[in-house]
């Protein structure tokens, strides 16, 4: 998982994972429910103030989730604390 800070990171995460998924855009226009170019829109960073709903569910059709995380770079330390306490 890479994080994506803005809309052009998330349209390339969302054209890999419909690549990967074997779907066409209009294949997953359909499964969400928006238009293909609206597909088309997102995947090449173009929608900055898209509806959260449309997108979202651009996402569901993927399969895909939406995770908040740290934008800070944790210290080396941390990084290494953090690791061994999942383990």
């Amino acid at each position: 998982m890479r994080p994506v800070r803005n809309e052009i990171e998330l349209g390339a995460a969302l054209r890999d994972r419909r690549a990967r998924a074997g779907l066409t855009q209009a294949q997953l226009a359909d499964r969400a429910g928006v238009s293909r170019g609206f597909v088309i829109d997102i995947e090449r960073g173009r929608r900055p103030r898209a509806e959260l709903n449309r997108v979202l569910a651009v996402m569901r059709a993927l399969d895909a989730a939406l995770s908040l995380v740290d934008h800070r770079t944790p210290s080396a330390e941390q990084a290494l604390s953090d690791l061994l306490e999942d383990s």
